[in-house]
């Protein structure tokens, strides 16, 4: 079963994969894990890798090869939840069942120690993580470089309740109303001081000679059907 050592998986060679085990045992437990799917269509990972869906974001689940250890990570958009890794699936499966029921981060993490929360999670449950978000973008020393580019965005006043990322030197903002799809633009400085914007709903990106250009173009990309 993809190059698995059978000795460390005799319970999932016995029932045909990762994702036929987990429905065993949740079915045991009564707990509802809800679909169970993977993400491989066919080919290695399918039988060693599952996820489900909920309410607060995607698990995925995979198989340690050197050990017997069941890797999981519950990622929102742009953020994780929690991770972690147990080699006891029970523990597993309890844990993806508290999360899908609705158990808050703080119990999630007591009563589930292998299962650590991502820096974002509590603040996206209080429904402070943009502000949290911003301030950590503005002090980060693993930002010092892209820093003028958020503390302007940051100091325009348009883009206070859009969520931003960083990567690669491009900022990212991407509404956090609960809409059907979320509005969402990069700004990303060019050679000789001038900036790309781009929106994924127009075919071509803007390149424009300053920053004060570029967030008014990226403004009106995010209000343009708002």
């Amino acid at each position: 079963m993809d190059a698995l050592d059978s000795g460390l998986y005799p319970d999932l060679f016995a029932a045909g994969g990762l994702i036929s085990t987990m429905e065993l045992v949740s079915e045991e437990k009564n707990l509802d894990l809800g679909q169970l799917y993977s993400h491989y269509a066919s080919g290695p990972g399918l039988l060693t890798t599952a996820e489900l869906d909920s309410s607060r974001g995607r698990a995925s689940v995979q198989l340690g090869s050197q050990s017997r250890t069941f890797y999981v990570a519950i990622q929102g958009q742009g953020f994780t939840w929690a991770e972690g890794a147990t080699d006891d699936l029970d523990d597993l499966i309890e844990a993806l069942a508290a999360w899908r029921d609705g158990i808050s981060v703080d119990d999630f993490a007591g009563r589930f120690p292998f299962m650590m929360p991502g820096r974002l999670a509590r603040t996206h449950e209080s429904g402070d993580s943009v502000s949290a978000q911003w301030k950590w973008l503005r002090t980060a020393e693993e930002f010092s470089e892209e820093r003028p580019l958020v503390e302007a965005a940051y100091a325009d006043g348009r883009f206070g309740y859009f969520f931003p990322t960083l990567s690669h030197g491009t900022l990212r903002l991407r509404s956090m109303r609960r809409q059907r799809e979320a509005q969402e633009v990069s700004i990303t400085p060019l050679s000789g001081g001038s900036y790309r914007v781009e929106n994924p709903r127009l075919l071509d990106p803007t390149v424009v000679d300053s920053l004060r250009e570029a967030l008014n173009v990226a403004s009106e990309a995010l209000t343009s059907n708002e």
